[in-house]
């Protein structure tokens, strides 16, 4: 971050009166600064996000939105992903947007989500995962009645690789912002 410098002749009251006012402003200006912080890394998280959902095939049930207000203490921004919920007819339900962040299928999952065990999520985890480990994978019967093969679903990890970016990039862009 770049150094403001105020310099006060401490015997002008002139030269106190402009610190005073100088200080005012930037004090003034720093919830613009913070909305502003919180829409570039939102903006960068939303790109990164936008790519690892495209690498998947699932990815076109898949949601982004922002929710980005000012706070008294600042500002507040989330990034939420959203996903299609697809039951099946014993009433368990598949979320495609966890499929495509912890992968579903050992073929295309062999290295697996970093956050996976400290969401209980990953290959096999999904309730009575008898083919996850398969490597000729498996087949599913689909809403159209027929039997489709599978290998799974590539783990792309949107929301793991957005965290890393934004982490990465959270002090140049602050720099930028507060300068």
């Amino acid at each position: 971050m770049a150094k403001r410098t105020i310099k006060i002749d401490l015997f002008d009251r002139k030269s106190l009166q402009s610190a005073i006012k100088q200080i005012q402003q930037y004090r003034d200006d720093l919830p613009r600064k913070c909305e502003l912080l919180c829409q570039r890394l939102a903006e960068s998280g939303v790109q990164v996000a936008e790519t690892a959902i495209a690498e998947s095939p699932q990815g076109k049930t898949i949601t982004l939105t922002t929710d980005i207000r000012p706070e008294k203490a600042g500002c507040k921004a989330i990034l939420m992903a959203t996903g299609k919920t697809v039951t099946s007819s014993d009433g368990r339900s598949f979320n495609l947007l966890l499929a495509v962040e912890f992968g579903a299928g050992i073929k295309y999952n062999a290295t697996e989500n970093p956050k996976a065990s400290e969401f209980g999520m990953g290959v096999g985890t999904f309730p009575d995962q008898k083919n996850a480990f398969n490597p000729n994978g498996w087949y599913y019967l689909g809403d159209d009645g027929e039997w489709h093969h599978s290998y799974g679903v590539k783990a792309t990890m949107p929301m793991y690789k957005t965290g890393v970016e934004i982490r990465r990039q959270i002090l140049a862009i602050a720099k930028e912002v507060f300068e």
